[in-house]
């Protein structure tokens, strides 16, 4: 909107112009008491000069909001190099001529509407009737205990919700069940709405999604489905998994995601695996889902499940005795979700039985919630345990990938179960210094010459394979070696 400086300026249309523009970007409170009585004084020679009522005004806003006001009249009044701000006191006056109308300014920063809880629904009703499910309070980027880890996808949540449709766009978390992706993609939207107030952030689960692509079909409602999706700020869906060989929902949700890309908006996803073993899905959604960040979240190792369960003790207010904590912490090592159900459900006990838990109380909740799961009892030495044999990295190589030592020992060649065999030999050949005979002796009588080949081929995938590294350095800092 390039203005002509020779002619007469409209003073009050190019401030109503640029107010509607940075509205967005300011604190309602500021624009509420600082902005109201504000006005264009001058614009000519390449200068735009904005007064203020406000003793404080000037200065504030050009520390503040300086850059968004730069950035909104260089694009659209190219003729302005410079922006200035004085101090006026008679715009407070209400006969200010160049001021805008308490009505007119209040028209230009739009009425604060607040998200809508819907009655007998986990869910809000947004600015054009657009639905989210509510966003768990509990669920932030602050409380989120990362470890070493998890480090990454902790950092680009914070990144994202700093600055929304950046460089990690689409941001897609992937991993295990139980391991913290909701927690991630709930805080980040809170990250989103805490930083941009009036952004429209929906999350919802893919079968919410589906459910609401059938209802919209069925009700002949699709178009207004449409217009509602593809004009967010951001679009959350946990799960994105359960989308497979859904063939409408997935066409949908393809043009839906390449509106919001295209115009700049956010997008979040998370999945129980990389897209490029997602089955059931179009290749051209897959690409998709890879043209931004991909991150896996990691099974946290023993000090990261000890610290979560800390923090959540913090959080209900009870004091356990840390060698409880320990063993929780060390037989529990799947899912962060059922470690924590296992901390509730002592804490609930305790309560009810007016009795500290203790090691033998606490292994059988492990094994009711868990009866497959293998629970070492020796907890002496938790923190400063190492491996010494044998069978001491077997047992953590099948808890590490869930899988049972007799499952290491035999003879099957599945990949989930191949590759930990191989990692479990070369840590004992590697940290025990066990010799290869040894080694096959131990995994049913094997030949020597097996155990050498896999030792040599788990050795190459380390040096290609990060996710396999990251496991491998995992197992054998659990071991203490």
């Amino acid at each position: 909107m390039a203005t002509n400086t020779t002619q007469k300026i409209d003073k009050k249309a190019v401030w109503k112009d640029i107010l509607s523009g940075i509205c967005k970007y300011v604190d309602r409170g500021h624009l509420l008491t600082i902005f109201v009585n504000s006005a264009i004084l001058s614009m000519e020679e390449g200068i735009l000069t904005i007064g203020f009522a406000s003793i404080i005004g000037p200065n504030y806003v050009k520390e503040k909001y300086h850059a968004q006001i730069f950035e909104y009249v260089s694009a659209n009044y190219p003729e302005i190099k410079e922006v200035r701000y004085e101090m006026k006191s008679s715009i407070g006056d209400a006969e200010y001529p160049e001021k805008l109308s308490l009505e007119t300014f209040m028209d230009v920063i739009g009425s604060e509407k607040k998200p809508r809880k819907i009655p007998n629904k986990q869910e809000i009703l947004l600015e054009g009737g657009i639905r989210s499910k509510i966003l768990n309070k509990r669920y932030t980027l602050q409380n989120f205990i990362p470890g070493d880890e998890n480090k990454l996808v902790h950092a680009a949540c914070m990144a994202v919700g700093a600055k929304p449709a950046g460089i990690y766009n689409p941001l897609y978390i992937y991993g295990g069940v139980g391991l913290g992706k909701t927690h991630l993609l709930q805080a980040t939207g809170h990250e989103i709405l805490k930083n941009y107030p009036s952004k429209r952030v929906v999350y919802m689960t893919a079968e919410q999604f589906i459910n609401k692509i059938v209802d919209a079909i069925g009700k002949k409602h699709t178009k207004p489905f449409k217009d509602e999706y593809r004009n967010l700020d951001c679009l959350i869906i946990d799960d994105i998994q359960f989308l497979a060989n859904k063939v409408t929902s997935e066409q949908e949700f393809f043009h839906t995601f390449n509106e919001l890309y295209d115009n700049g908006k956010q997008i979040i996803l998370s999945a129980d695996k990389a897209p490029r073993d997602l089955k059931g899905f179009d290749d051209r959604l897959r690409s998709r889902f890879g043209m931004g960040m991909l991150i896996e979240i990691q099974k946290p190792n023993f000090e990261t499940r000890l610290a979560i369960l800390k923090s959540k003790c913090h959080d209900h207010q009870v004091i356990l005795d840390p060698e409880i904590l320990e063993f929780i912490a060390y037989n529990v090592t799947n899912s962060v979700r059922e470690m924590i159900g296992v901390l509730i459900t002592i804490m609930g006990q305790a309560q009810l039985e007016t009795e500290p838990p203790t090691i033998r109380s606490v292994a059988q909740i492990i094994r009711r919630i868990n009866n497959e799961q293998e629970i070492q009892t020796d907890v002496s030495n938790y923190n400063n345990r190492v491996a010494r044999n044998i069978d001491d990295v077997t047992e953590m190589v099948a808890k590490y990938f869930a899988l049972t030592k007799t499952d290491l020992i035999s003879d099957a060649r599945k990949k989930q179960i191949m590759i930990p065999r191989q990692i479990c030999m070369l840590i004992i050949r590697e940290s025990l210094k066990e010799s290869y005979e040894t080694i096959g002796e131990s995994f049913g009588g094997r030949n020597h010459t097996t155990v050498m080949h896999a030792c040599s081929k788990i050795k190459k995938c380390l040096e290609t394979d990060l996710k396999l590294e990251r496991d491998f350095k995992a197992i054998k800092k659990e071991l203490g070696i």
